[in-house]
Order: C-alpha cells, then structure tokens, then sequence
C-alpha cells in the first residue's frame, strides 16, 4: 500500500565500505527518533551523523542519515538514506530495527513502482532503470540511461501528440462542415501524417533487435570436430586462460563458456565437446550439449584445420569459418572467405573479433537512445503501428469512414497511453517491476 513505509538495503548485499539503507514513505523521519535515541535537525539533502540503536538500545553502527523531503526524491514520497558500513550484519540489524518501529520490508522493484504511480516517471522511464542496473556494456548503460532521461518518451510523445492532432482536426472539421464529405487537402494532409507516424513506428520496432543485442547480448558458439583447437581459440579470444587445452582429442567433454564484450555487445562464448561418434556416456551427454548450443545461437564459429573439417551445412550468415594452427600450416586459397588464426600464438585473433563484432553489429543495429528494450514496448508499438494501418483504409476512399477511422486513431493512441502507462492495470504494472532488486 502507497499509505505505508517501506524500507530496504539500496545496495548489492555482502562486504564493501558503504552500504545504504532507504526507507520512503511519511514515516522516514519520525523512526529515527527510535533508531537514533533522539531527535534529528533535518535539512533536505543535507547530512547528520548519528549512532543507530536496535530495539533493545544497542549500538548497532555511526551512520550519515541524508534527508530528501517529498516531492523532490526518487519516489516523491518523503525518503530517508542511512549510509552505513557494509557488513551485511549491520544492514540486517538496521532494516529489522527500522521495519519493528513501524515500516515493512518493499517488495521488488517497489520504490520505482512508487516514483512511477507519483509522477517522477513514466512506465518506459521505469523499466529503464532495471536495465540501467543490468547493463553488461558501456554501450547498453548508455542506451538505458538516455531512456531513463526520457529520449524514448519524448518520441513516443511526439508520435502521440501528431496523431492527436490529426484526430481533432478531422473532427473538427467534420462536425462543422455543411458539406457531405471533407476536404481533399485536410484528406491528404491527414493521409501523410498518419503514414509518417507509421514510418517511425516502424523505425522504433526496427530497433528492438538491437535494444535486445545491447541488453540481452550474443551466444556465440565455437564448434568443431576434436583437436582443431578449439578451447585454445576461447582462450586467445579472452586473453586468458578458461578452457583446459590439451593435444589429446576430446579434453572438452562438456561446454565452457565466457564473456566478453565486443564493439558494445556483451558476448558469451561458448566452447563446445568436439563434434565426432561418442565412445561413452558422459562424451554423449557433452556432444548432445553442443548440438544444442548451436542450435540456439546467435553466431557459430566453425573452426577448422583442413578441408574436411568444414561443416559442409554452415550457413553463412550465422557463421564464421576459422582456420586455425597458421603457424603449422597455411589454409588452402580454395577453402574461400575464412579467417585464418594461430590460437596458440594469437595471430589473427584481433581480425577474428572484428568479423565477429560486425557479424553481430549490423548497419541497422547501432545503439540508439530511441531503442526499444522490451517486448512490451514493442509489442505496444506493434499494435499503434497496426491501427494507424487500418485508419488509412478507410481515410484513403472517395468517401471517407471517419467515425471508423477516428476509433483506429484512438486505438493507436491508447496503445502508446498503455505503453507509457498513462492507462495501465496492475497486473502490467506487477510484471514489469517483478524483475527488479528490492532495493530499487
């Protein structure tokens, strides 16, 4: 319930110099009374320093209390932070102190839920800040930063506020005009807007490819027959060593896998059982794995030694030929577009990263502060982009329907409204603030 006063730590669990604790709500100043044995002078944002005591009058720790008066904090609520040290003792004692005086743990994602429901954001600017927390890449961090900033809901206000106008105007003008059908310039001029509208929507789903590879990442699997070096290729690419190599054929019985991060995209590699019949058991298990990482990822490095190890069902758009063990033998002209590479000594390796990256990173998958990051989000878009669609059917008729294209209109703005979340239900809200901490 908004009525009441939360409290949880806002900071990773476990050891560190600083932990914080924050309590929202109209109970943040009146429990430090209890918890520090006397009364605070608070200013806002101003800090004191006080010993904070447990239920039985014990000092539990010297902390900074920091005071952020309503509206002007992340929840617009009345907010409290106690940095205190970090030891997760410590926080425990003081969140159990401060929720036995009166507050109660938050839920997941509750503090941003209620800077969402008092004003401080919108729904896109809320699911930004768990992905700002996720982010694996500076380039991913960026994105969700400039969302939270509010790039992404001024141009979804833009779209909005276009198609409103349209949607008036022709009202407008159909309810005052003595004629039977409406201008064909107002015709016209609402045909192109609506189509323009349409065009950026589907710029905004276009991007979600690339909001998932920024935030998501790659599954980029190293696959082949045994003793083509394949873990000594992982372990090049990382520039340490993760994989156990051996010149022994099948050392890999199971995949390894790692991550790096590759013009911006967070990339798990994994290194697979090499491909051939299985003499037992457990080299079975590790080979079906593989078949199973290839499966489902999103690039495959094919490594090779020779001709015959090529996998002659490669498709070429997921897949990177590399020929590796340069240093013992050149790669035949006639094998075509592979990367050549010595794993063991590192030759070639940095070129293998920039066919990888671009293989990844296309022309149209750039990172963008207008990128969509959910599949609610482009879903929502989706649904705008459709309904502005079936508007310009019946908009584009010697005799207009307009009462069925002011509903589309209307549609396609209540798509981007429920997006927004200016008209949402809880059980959207509940699912999109599920995934985040508890301290956030």
């Amino acid at each position: 319930m908004m009525s009441d006063t939360i409290v949880a730590p806002a900071t990773p669990p476990g050891y560190g110099g600083i932990s914080i604790v924050r309590i929202s709500g109209n109970l943040s100043t009146a429990l430090t009374k209890q918890i520090c044995k006397r009364e605070l002078s608070f200013s806002n944002r101003r800090p004191a320093l006080s010993s904070v005591y447990n239920s039985a009058g014990k000092i539990i720790d010297n902390a900074v209390f920091t005071f952020f008066k309503k509206p002007h904090s992340y929840t617009g609520e009345d907010v409290l932070e106690i940095s205190c040290h970090g030891n997760p003792i410590v926080v425990d004692q003081i969140v159990s102190t401060v929720c036995g005086f009166g507050a109660r743990l938050a839920a997941p994602g509750e503090f941003t839920k209620r800077a969402f429901l008092n004003g401080k954001m919108d729904l896109v600017q809320a699911e930004s800040v768990s992905k700002l927390i996720g982010s694996r890449s500076v380039e991913a961090a960026n994105i969700n930063s400039k969302i939270l900033s509010g790039s992404l809901s001024k141009k979804l206000n833009t779209i909005r506020e276009s198609i409103v106008g349209v949607l008036a105007e022709l009202e407008f003008e159909f309810d005052i005009s003595e004629n039977e059908s409406l201008a064909p310039n107002l015709i016209t001029k609402s045909y192109n807007i609506i189509n323009n509208n349409m065009l950026s929507c589907k710029n905004l789903i276009d991007s979600y490819a690339s909001g998932l590879l920024f935030n998501r990442g790659a599954r980029v699997v190293i696959y082949g027959n045994p003793n083509v070096g394949k873990s000594t290729l992982l372990n090049a690419l990382l520039e340490k060593d993760r994989a156990i190599t051996s010149e022994t054929p099948g050392t890999t019985r199971d995949t390894v896998d790692a991550n790096i991060v590759l013009g911006g995209v967070p990339v798990t590699l994994i290194d697979t059982a090499g491909i051939r019949n299985a003499s037992s058991g457990v080299e079975f298990a590790g080979i079906k794995r593989s078949y199973d990482e290839i499966k489902n990822a999103d690039l495959l490095i094919n490594v090779v030694t020779g001709e015959n190890d090529v996998d002659k069902n490669a498709q070429t758009r997921k897949t990177v030929i590399v020929f590796n063990k340069t240093d013992l033998v050149a790669p035949p002209e006639r094998l075509g577009d592979v990367v050549p590479v010595s794993a063991l000594l590192g030759d070639g390796v940095s070129h293998l990263k920039s066919v990888i990256k671009n293989k990844l990173i296309s022309k149209n998958s750039q990172a963008s502060d207008t990128t969509l990051t959910t599949m609610r989000q482009k879903t929502a878009i989706i649904s705008c982009k459709n309904s502005l669609g079936e508007s310009l059917k019946y908009l584009n008729k010697d005799a207009p329907e307009l009462e069925i294209v002011a509903y589309e209109l209307r549609d396609s703005i209540n798509h981007i409204d429920t997006l927004m979340g200016k008209t949402t239900v809880d059980d959207i809200l509940n699912k999109v603030f599920s995934g985040f901490c508890v301290g956030k």
